[in-house]
């Protein structure tokens, strides 16, 4: 009975040295998830802007160039993006006839390599890297047809936003698509406080 049990011990043993050495080697296998990438941008939060016409559109003029040192190409979330989560959140048609037509003229990311300090500063100090630039310029279009023929009521409304955010050359991935994604909502505040602005001055006419 001793040497069974014995025996018993040691396999046991064995089994688990072979089962923690798997659980080692499936730890150092097992690739990192990917990064979730910045949020999307949301309005949702601010009161819609009601107005006379029955439909609403956006168009983008902005072609961007897909290389450096334009970034937005790399991004789910761009301000071409978030001028269409504007337009779709904040606009709402409460008319009969007529149309609002959003046009995106400029939604680009670019980013700037810094210059760098020598020295100590360059060998202990942690400098900044990059400066990240986004614009987001658009035109809103109104027109509303009368009740008589012929009759053409039309208001039209230019903006221009921008932000910029620098990175650290320390920053991870995961911290660079951060600083991307707080410069994407620092560029929407900025959007939405200039063109809700722009309507309310110049479109007063067409608000319900």
């Amino acid at each position: 009975m001793k040497r069974i049990a014995g025996l018993n011990l040691a396999s046991l043993r064995i089994a688990g040295a072979v089962l923690a050495a798997l659980m080692l080697t499936s730890a150092c296998t097992t690739e990192p998830s990917a990064p979730a990438g910045p949020k999307p941008v949301s309005f949702e939060a601010q009161t819609p802007l009601r107005l006379d016409i029955a439909s609403i559109s956006v168009e983008s003029r902005y072609q961007p160039p897909g290389r450096a040192p334009n970034v937005e190409h790399l991004y789910s979330v761009t301000p071409v993006s978030a001028a269409r989560a504007w337009a779709q959140a904040r606009l709402v048609g409460v008319g009969p006839r007529g149309t609002a037509v959003l046009t995106v003229l400029d939604g680009s990311v670019i980013s700037e390599d810094l210059p760098k300090k020598g020295g100590l500063t360059a060998v202990f100090g942690d400098q900044q890297d990059v400066r990240l630039t986004a614009r987001l310029r658009a035109r809103l279009d109104v027109d509303r047809p009368g009740e008589r023929p012929g009759e053409l009521s039309q208001w039209s409304v230019n903006v221009e936003a921008s932000a910029n955010r620098t990175v650290l050359e320390s920053a991870s991935l995961n911290e660079r698509d951060a600083a991307y994604g707080q410069l994407m909502q620092q560029l929407a505040r900025e959007f939405d406080a200039a063109l809700t602005a722009e309507v309310r001055r110049s479109m007063g006419a067409t608000l319900r």
